[in-house]
C-alpha cells in the first residue's frame, strides 16, 4: 500500500471531521454564538471552550495533510472535486426545499424555489457558503508554483522562510488581525500551513517522528489546555487577548502540527477506514451548505438542545456529531456512484491514463 493511503493518515482525516463537525454543532446548537466570546460565562459555555480548544486544530490539520503529501493538482482530480461540490450543493439545495416546502407543494414564485438559485448550483465552488472551498481551491490552483519553489529550496533556507513567513501570520494577521489574513481561514493562511506541511514531509525523519510519538501526543493535548485555560484567563482576570479562536492563533497551530505528527508516528491499514476517509469532507459540505445546514439543520439543533440538560450537552454533541458523519458518508458514497460514472466518461474521452 502507498504511502498517501496508509491508514494512520486517513483515521487522522476522519477525526478531523468529526472535529469539525463538532465545533459546528457546539456553535449552532449546543453553545450558540461561542465564537463571538460572550460577555457572561456560563457552566455551559466553559464546557463548550473546552471542546472548541481541542477541535480548533481540524481545519489546520487537513491542510498540513496537504502539505505534507503535496497537492498534485490535474485536471481530472479538479473535476471531480468539482463534481462532488455540484451534486452535494444541489443535493442539499432540494432536501431542503423538500423538507420546508414538502416534496410536493414546491414553488416557483416565492423566492424559495428559482431559476436563478437553481443555476447557482453550478457554480458549486463560490455560491453554497463553504468558506474552505473557496481557500482550498485557491490553494490547489497554486500548488504547482509552490511545489516548485519548495522543491528547488535548500532546507535552510526554506526553515528560513517559513520563519519569517510566520511573523507576517502571526504578527500581522493574528495579533494586529491585518485583514488579509481573516481569521486564519484566507488563502494567505493555507499557504502557510501548507508550506510548514511541505517542510515536515521534505525534512522531517518518519523514524525521528516515530521516537517521540507520546511527545506529540501530549504536546497537542498541552497546547490545547494552553488555549482552553487562555480563554478562562480572560473571563476570570479580565486579561485582553487578541482572538483567541482564530486558526492563526499560534496555540492552534502548535496544536495542529503536534497532532499530525502524533498519527505520522503510528502505522496501519485499514481498508474500511480508508472507504470511510474518502467520503468524510462530505461531512462539511452537508452541515455548512447555505440552504440546508444554515437554515435547517441548525435551526433545528438550537431547539433540539435547549430541552438537552448541561451535564449531558457533550455526550448528547459527540453522539450527534458522530451520527452525522456517518450519514454524509452514506450520501457521499450514492452521489459517487453519479461521479465516477461522469469520470469514466471522461477517462474515456481524453484517454486519461492512471
Amino acid at each position: 500500500m502507498s504511502l498517501a493511503r496508509n491508514s494512520n493518515i486517513e483515521l487522522l482525516r476522519i477525526v478531523c471531521m468529526l472535529m469539525v463537525v463538532v465545533l459546528h454543532f457546539n456553535n449552532n446548537g449546543a453553545n450558540t454564538g461561542i465564537v463571538n466570546m460572550p460577555e457572561e460565562l456560563t457552566s455551559r459555555l466553559t464546557w463548550g471552550f473546552l471542546v472548541e480548544s481541542f477541535c480548533l486544530v481540524a481545519v489546520n490539520c487537513f491542510v498540513l495533510i496537504s502539505g505534507y503529501f503535496a497537492i498534485k493538482l490535474k485536471v481530472r482530480s479538479l473535476l471531480k472535486f468539482y463534481l462532488q461540490c455540484f451534486l452535494i450543493g444541489l443535493f442539499t439545495y432540494l432536501l431542503y426545499l423538500g423538507l420546508t416546502r414538502g416534496f410536493a407543494t414546491w414553488q416557483c414564485t416565492d423566492g424559495v424555489f428559482t431559476a436563478k438559485i437553481l443555476a447557482e448550483r453550478l457554480m458549486a465552488f463560490t455560491h453554497n457558503g463553504w468558506w474552505f472551498v473557496v481557500s482550498y481551491v485557491g490553494l490547489m490552483l497554486l500548488s504547482p508554483l509552490l511545489n516548485s519553489a519548495v522543491d528547488n529550496m535548500p532546507k535552510r533556507r526554506l526553515l528560513h522562510s517559513l520563519m519569517l513567513f510566520s511573523i507576517v501570520i502571526l504578527y500581522l494577521g493574528w495579533y494586529q488581525k491585518v485583514e488579509v489574513t481573516n481569521y486564519g481561514n484566507s488563502l494567505i493562511s493555507f499557504i502557510w500551513i501548507y508550506l510548514i506541511g511541505r517542510y515536515i514531509g521534505m525534512h522531517v525523519s518518519l523514524d525521528w517522528i516515530r521516537q517521540y510519538r507520546w511527545i506529540w501526543l501530549s504536546g497537542y493535548i498541552i497546547a490545547a489546555l494552553g488555549l482552553f485555560a487562555l480563554i478562562m484567563m480572560r473571563y476570570h482576570y479580565s486579561i485582553e487577548m487578541h482572538y483567541p479562536l482564530d486558526y492563526n492563533n499560534p496555540f492552534v497551530v502548535i496544536s495542529a502540527v503536534m497532532l499530525l505528527l502524533f498519527f505520522l508516528s503510528i502505522t496501519f491499514q485499514s481498508k474500511a477506514i480508508n472507504w470511510i476517509a474518502s467520503s468524510v469532507f462530505s461531512a462539511y459540505l452537508i452541515q455548512e451548505s447555505c440552504f440546508l445546514g444554515h437554515k435547517w439543520i441548525y435551526p433545528n439543533m438550537r431547539e433540539a438542545f435547549a430541552a438537552v440538560p448541561d451535564g449531558w450537552r457533550i455526550l448528547v454533541l459527540l453522539g450527534v456529531s458522530m451520527a452525522f458523519l456517518l450519514f454524509s458518508v452514506l450520501i457521499d458514497k450514492l452521489l459517487s456512484i453519479v461521479v465516477n460514472s461522469i469520470m469514466k466518461i471522461y477517462d474515456r474521452s481524453f484517454q486519461v491514463k492512471y
